[in-house]
C-alpha cells in the first residue's frame, strides 16, 4: 500500500503544477511577441528585399530599351518627342514602349485622343516600394526619370543627355548619343528612382511653363519635374519649385537605385551628398 501513497503523492503534485503562474504566463506571453516581432522585421526585410530586386530589374530593361532606341535612332530620345508629326507630344517613356513589349499601347497613344486604358501605367514604370495604386485612368504614374543635364552654367547645352525635341533638329536639341556622353557611358547616370516623378502622359502640346537654360535656351518647367531630373553646381541655378528635383530618391531603405548610361544598374547610398550625386550625373 506505501507504493500507492507515493503515486497518489506524486500524481497530486502533478496536478497540482499543471496550471501555469501569472508570471509565468506573463513570461510566455513576452517571450511569444518577441518572437513575432522579429518574424514580422524578418518578413518585412525580405518584402522590402524582393521589391529592391524587382526596381534593379525593371530600371534594367528600361536600360536596355533606351540603348536599344539610341542604336535603333542614331542617339536618345527626349524628354519631350514629337513622334508623330501633328500629334500631341510623348514623353520618353512613350518612345521606348515597343521596345518593352508595349507596341500595342504605343500604338494606341498616337491616337489623339487616346483611350484611357491606354493610359495606365505598365508595371515596369512603377517602383513597388512606392506602394502607391495605379490610379484612375488618365494619371499615368511615374517612379523613373532620366538625366536632362544641368541648369545654367556655360557647358549645360553640351551636358544635357534627354532634351526638348518637340520641334525640328537643331543645335539645341539634336539628338545625344550614348558613345558621346562627355564623361563616359560606364560613369553617367541615365535613369534613377525619384520620388518628385510625375506622369510619362500628359498634354504638353502647348505647355508654356519654361525654364531658362544657360541664359537663353528654355525647356518645360512643368515636364522636367514630372519626367527628368536636373542638377547644378550652385544650388541658386534652380527656381525653388524644383529646389528637391536634382538629388535622386526612393522608398528603398538606405539607397536609390540608379541605372548607368552603360547598362549597369545598382544601388547608391541616399546619404551621399550633392557632390556626390554631381560627380555621378557628370563625370568629366
Amino acid at each position: 500500500m506505501e507504493w500507492l501513497g507515493l503515486a497518489l503523492s506524486i500524481s497530486h503534485f502533478t496536478m497540482k503544477r499543471s496550471a501555469f503562474t501569472l508570471l509565468e504566463l506573463l513570461v510566455v506571453i513576452a517571450v511569444i511577441s518577441l518572437l513575432a516581432s522579429l518574424l514580422l522585421v524578418a518578413v518585412n526585410r525580405g518584402r522590402e528585399t524582393a521589391r529592391r530586386t524587382q526596381c534593379i530589374s525593371q530600371q534594367r530593361e528600361l536600360t536596355k530599351a533606351l540603348i536599344a532606341y539610341d542604336i535603333a535612332n542614331n542617339g536618345l530620345p527626349g524628354y519631350f518627342n514629337q513622334l508623330v508629326p501633328a500629334q500631341p507630344i510623348h514623353s520618353w517613356a512613350v518612345a521606348i514602349f515597343p521596345m518593352i513589349g508595349e507596341i500595342q499601347r504605343y500604338n494606341a497613344l498616337m491616337g489623339d485622343p487616346p483611350p484611357d486604358e491606354a493610359l495606365v501605367s505598365p508595371a515596369t514604370l512603377l517602383c513597388p516600394s512606392n506602394r502607391k495604386p495605379n490610379p484612375p485612368n488618365g494619371e499615368s504614374p511615374l517612379a523613373y526619370v532620366v538625366n536632362c543635364g544641368p541648369v545654367g552654367g556655360d557647358n549645360a547645352r553640351e551636358l544635357t543627355l534627354f532634351r526638348d525635341r518637340r520641334s525640328e533638329l537643331t543645335s539645341i536639341n539634336t539628338k545625344v548619343k550614348i558613345e558621346d556622353i562627355p564623361g563616359g557611358a560606364s560613369n553617367t547616370i541615365l535613369l534613377s528612382e525619384n520620388l518628385n516623378a510625375g506622369r510619362w502622359h500628359a498634354d504638353w502640346t502647348h505647355a508654356p511653363d519654361d525654364l531658362p537654360i544657360n541664359g537663353t535656351n528654355t525647356r518645360n518647367r512643368a515636364a522636367v519635374r514630372n519626367l527628368g531630373f536636373i542638377w547644378a553646381e550652385r544650388r541658386d541655378y534652380l527656381p525653388n519649385s524644383l529646389a528637391s528635383v536634382p538629388r535622386p530618391s526612393s522608398n528603398h531603405p538606405g539607397a536609390v537605385i540608379a541605372a548607368f548610361a552603360d547598362g549597369r544598374v545598382e544601388p547608391i547610398n541616399d546619404d551621399i551628398d550633392i557632390s556626390g550625386w554631381l560627380k555621378l550625373v557628370n563625370p568629366e
